[in-house]
């Protein structure tokens, strides 16, 4: 579970058995959107009722949205990259493990 919340998909499974499927999903996709167009279209909103400015409203909206976003893929599509190293598979006839070596006399 926590290898999963590394990689950004820690309300998915690979298993049949998710804890959310994929209907609730959508819904919280949904609610992520419209809380950044709120509360930052709120916040300019709010500033331009204080400055008497029209065009902070704009700005908010557009900083929302795109936080929004990226708070999406970040959590449904973003996969980073493996920083393990690759291992390889043995050859055959090599020998894993320590071998006897002899002491050249």
């Amino acid at each position: 579970m926590a290898q999963d919340s590394l990689r950004g998909d820690a309300g998915r499974t690979s298993s049949g058995g998710s804890a959310h499927p994929p209907v609730a999903e959508g819904w919280t996709v949904l609610s992520h959107l419209l809380a950044g167009f709120l509360l930052f279209g709120g916040i300019g909103w709010g500033i331009d009722l204080l400055l008497g400015t029209r065009w902070v409203l704009l700005v908010g909206l557009l900083l929302g949205g795109a936080a929004s976003f990226a708070l999406i893929y970040i959590r449904y599509l973003y996969v980073p990259p493996d920083t393990r190293p690759a291992q390889s598979p043995p050859r055959s006839g090599d020998t894993t493990g320590q071998q006897d070596r002899k002491e050249p006399g």
